[in-house]
C-alpha cells in the first residue's frame, strides 16, 4: 500500500483483485497548494502505475468548505483526468458537497456517482 499525505488531503492506493482503487480525503479546509499537490500526486499514480483498471473513491465526510479557485482547478483536472477512472465514487455527508460533485459529474465522467454512505461507495467502486 502506498500512501502521501498533504496537510489536509490524503491519498492512497492499494489493489482489489485487477482493479487498481485509489482513495482520496481531504479534511478541513483545504488550501489551493493542496490541490494543487493533490492534481500531481493523482497524476502520478494513475501513470505510473500499471493496472488495466483503475477506480477512485473520494470520502468528502471530514470536508468542511473548499474555495471557489480549488474548486475550479479540481473540475479542470477532472475534465483532464477523470477519463482515466472506470468508476469514481463520491461520498460526504453535506447536501451541498454532494449537489456540488452531482452537478459536475456529467462533465467529468459518465462514470461517476454519488453516495450518502461510505460503504456504498466502497461497494459500488469494488464492483468495477
Amino acid at each position: 500500500m502506498m500512501t502521501h499525505q498533504t496537510s489536509t488531503i490524503s491519498l492512497n492506493a492499494q489493489r482489489h483483485q485487477d482493479t487498481l482503487i485509489l482513495n482520496m480525503k481531504p479534511s478541513g479546509q483545504p488550501t489551493d497548494a493542496d490541490f494543487e499537490k493533490l492534481s500531481s500526486m493523482l497524476e502520478a499514480a494513475v501513470y505510473s502505475i500499471q493496472s488495466s483498471r483503475i477506480a477512485l473513491l473520494v470520502d468528502l465526510s471530514d470536508l468542511q468548505s473548499m474555495s471557489a479557485k480549488s474548486a475550479w482547478h479540481e473540475l479542470v483536472h477532472g475534465l483532464k483526468i477523470g477519463s482515466e477512472f472506470d468508476r469514481i465514487a463520491v461520498f460526504g455527508k453535506r447536501r451541498w458537497q454532494n449537489l456540488m460533485i452531482s452537478t459536475m459529474s456529467w462533465l467529468i465522467s459518465p462514470n461517476l456517482k454519488v453516495f450518502k454512505r461510505k460503504e456504498e461507495a466502497t461497494n459500488w467502486v469494488m464492483a468495477s
